[in-house]
């Protein structure tokens, strides 16, 4: 347990450090004091009057989604570079503060207040888990302070009568429903099993997924859910090549993906019959060469068709400071500090109410790809997925994909919010 503890202070002080700022990791008694000090203060609308403009990067360093967080704040920290050598923000540096919520809802709360109360950020950021982006979306609704989410894609976040959060990830109930609409095309009438960790983000995708298989005509022959912690699927996956489904999904909780494929693939399921909603570069690593031929969702990737100079440059770069590729949550943390550049230039002053206005009227675009960023009266965004095959994986140093498939849907193509409560 101590050896535990240590290497998550170790990894939380050096994440803090590559973004100019250290910052203790909010452990056992502090967290508990915190959360049951509940959601009760109302902090006032803050306005930042000189300095470096604080936001609040509350992202997970350690436990399940540690390689989702990592990956972010690679991204994030080459934009806030850029940014503060260019001039930074209103003619200040930005800076966001990081902590690591450990993959904890409850922690990712109480590093939230801490964020408020203490470093007085303008705003929050920095989540990947849809579990603790939701613990965190409670609080920041409360006490009206502006959430950009980067990468957690739970349709709740962006619920009717949403007004300080702000979604910058598609829905996941939208990446089921469009895993449905692309096996329709690609086998009509398949068979299809589902394997998937007990997680918020997982619960969306299954439910959209739900939604729409009947109206594509497809068929589920297994439907199998692991508890979170889960690190074997031995029996599971017996079944579930038993019930000779032409696809699975599989959508495990960090290292358990890995898991799963590896003990579907030595049953003999085949590569092409397996679908990952999501796949960034580290996932891709994981599934190793064995795995080419399969299928992942992604919004940004190395091997996608037409991207602009823009994108190329940014892969090219990110690749010459990482050793590696950068995939979809390198460039959506990696636009997370221009979109706030946007929205604070346009809001003209470091005040809460008035950058959460700018999010709301905002007509930006990715720096990366150009794609729109605007977001709709409950701060959802442009609902789009591509699909890639992966071609080869070159051990940890990259891979090769193709581009297969692109869907974009409107926000009422499914009844998100009464699909997923």
């Amino acid at each position: 347990m101590t050896c535990r503890t240590s290497v998550r202070d170790v990894r939380a002080s050096a994440a803090s450090a590559v973004l100019g700022v250290t910052r203790p990791v909010l452990t056992g008694a502090v967290s508990a004091a915190l959360v049951l000090g509940g959601l009760t203060y109302q902090a006032p609308a803050l306005a930042q009057a000189s300095g470096p403009i604080k936001i609040g990067f509350n992202t997970e360093l350690t436990g399940p989604w540690t390689f989702f967080g990592n990956s972010c704040v690679a991204g994030l920290k080459m934009a806030n570079d850029e940014i503060n050598k260019a001039g930074g923000v209103l003619g200040r540096p930005l800076e966001f503060v990081t902590v690591d919520n450990q993959t904890s809802p409850t922690q990712a709360v109480a590093a939230s207040r801490n964020l408020d109360v203490n470093d007085k950020v303008v705003a929050l950021t920095g989540p990947t888990s849809s579990d603790t982006a939701l613990a965190m979306y409670g609080y920041a609704e409360q006490q009206k302070i502006p959430y950009l989410v980067p990468v957690a894609a739970f349709p709740q976040l962006t619920k009717p009568g949403t007004r300080y959060t702000f979604r910058i990830e598609p829905d996941a109930a939208g990446w089921g429903y469009v895993i449905a609409r692309f096996l329709e095309e690609r086998k009509p009438g398949a068979k299809v099993a589902l394997m998937y960790s007990d997680a918020a983000l997982m619960h969306a995708i299954v439910a959209g997924f739900k939604y729409q298989a009947p109206r594509s005509k497809l068929t589920i022959v297994s439907d199998v859910m692991f508890p979170q912690g889960s690190s074997d699927a031995t029996v599971q996956a017996a079944q579930v090549r038993a019930a000779n489904p032409d696809y699975v999904i599989v959508m495990g909780a960090g290292a358990f993906d890995n898991v799963m494929q590896n003990q579907l693939l030595d049953l003999g399921i085949k590569p092409e019959q397996l679908l990952h909603p999501y796949g960034i570069t580290t996932q891709v690593f994981g599934w190793g060469q064995r795995s080419a031929g399969m299928i992942y969702g992604s919004f940004f990737d190395h091997g996608l068709d037409n991207l602009p100079a823009e994108g190329r440059d940014f892969i090219k770069r990110f690749d010459a400071a990482n050793g590696r590729p950068p995939s979809y949550v390198e460039n959506y943390c990696y636009n997370t500090p221009y979109i706030f550049k946007q929205a604070l230039e346009l809001a003209g002053v470091v005040d809460r109410e008035k950058l959460r206005d700018a999010f709301s009227r905002m007509k930006g675009r990715e720096v990366t790809t150009g794609l729109p960023v605007s977001f709709d009266k409950n701060g959802a965004r442009k609902e789009y997925i591509y699909f890639m095959q992966l071609l080869s994986v070159d051990g940890k140093r990259t891979y090769a994909s193709k581009q297969i498939y692109y869907h974009e849907w409107d926000a009422d193509a499914i009844p998100v919010y009464d699909l997923v409560k």
